[in-house]
């Protein structure tokens, strides 16, 4: 890694997660994507609301969320569908906050936090799940084409795998700007194609692949914006270089979105009910 890039990098998960729970975190959430359900990434209320009519399709169910975060957008969809619900993250920080949500939301009942590296094999059963799902986080799992074997082994035959990556490298990019872009941790660019060619080869079935890319430019530009009217404050609460990151980070992020040269795409993929013969 060279210097400029040591520089870039920052510990975004842990402080954040750390700051969830601030009056000014929750503010900026409303604002920005029209309801407080604890988001941190690029999910939107009308993804959130697709994501929720396909679990109900299969409800009752029993969902693996990888990489859950704090567990809000979760949480909501256990409480809207009435799936039980089992988040796992290498984020115990982020553990902690999912734990304190489904207490305070009276889902402790049916949704379960676990503190897990998300990039090994999971210590879970085969056919455990009807639905795993894993938004915005693939990108920081190595091994595509092991993650989604992995995953396919977990789900019971005529399951569901939800996956969004927002990493899809359909342009042009600058190693300044991808730096920039990859500062919050291990990140892999992939190219178009192969996570559909690693769906295949996990033997399961691309249902739909949905372009996300606009909304996650808008999403990016409108978080540099309302954390730039707080600027004074957040400074304060961040520190100067990390806000400062951060701003630079969504900034790219919306440049890399809206030029359509680093795309976001969710991925609706099915586990065949009968083993392929």
């Amino acid at each position: 890694m060279t210097e400029d890039r040591a520089d870039r990098q920052y510990e975004f998960y842990p402080q954040q997660y750390t700051r969830f729970g601030s009056d000014i975190s929750a503010e900026i959430r409303r604002e920005v994507y029209g309801e407080d359900l604890g988001q941190l990434g690029w999910r939107t209320l009308d993804e959130q609301a697709q994501i929720a009519e396909l679990f109900s399709r299969s409800s009752p169910c029993h969902v693996l969320d990888v990489a859950c975060g704090s567990g809000g957008p979760s949480l909501a969809l256990v409480a809207s569908t009435g799936c039980t619900l089992t988040g796992i993250d290498i984020e115990a920080s982020a553990i902690a906050q999912a734990q304190r949500l489904a207490s305070e939301r009276r889902l402790s009942d049916k949704a379960r936090f676990l503190t897990l590296d998300c990039r090994n094999s999971l210590p879970f059963e085969n056919a455990s799940f009807d639905v795993v799902v894993c938004i915005d986080a693939v990108l920081h799992l190595g091994d595509r084409f092991a993650i989604l074997a992995d995953w396919a082994r977990l789900l019971q035959p005529g399951g569901l795998l939800l996956f969004t990556d927002a990493a899809v490298l359909t342009g042009a990019v600058s190693m300044d700007e991808l730096e920039i872009r990859a500062s919050q941790g291990d990140f892999l660019l992939v190219p178009p194609g192969l996570n559909e060619t690693a769906v295949a080869a996990a033997g399961l079935v691309l249902q739909r692949c949905d372009d996300r890319t606009r909304a996650t430019a808008d999403l990016a530009t409108r978080l540099h914006a309302a954390r730039e009217r707080r600027s004074s404050e957040l400074a304060k609460v961040e520190g100067l270089e990390w806000f400062s990151q951060r701003q630079n980070f969504l900034a790219v992020t919306a440049k890399l979105a809206s030029s359509g040269r680093l795309s976001r795409f969710l991925y609706i993929v099915e586990k065949p009910a009968i083993a392929h013969v």
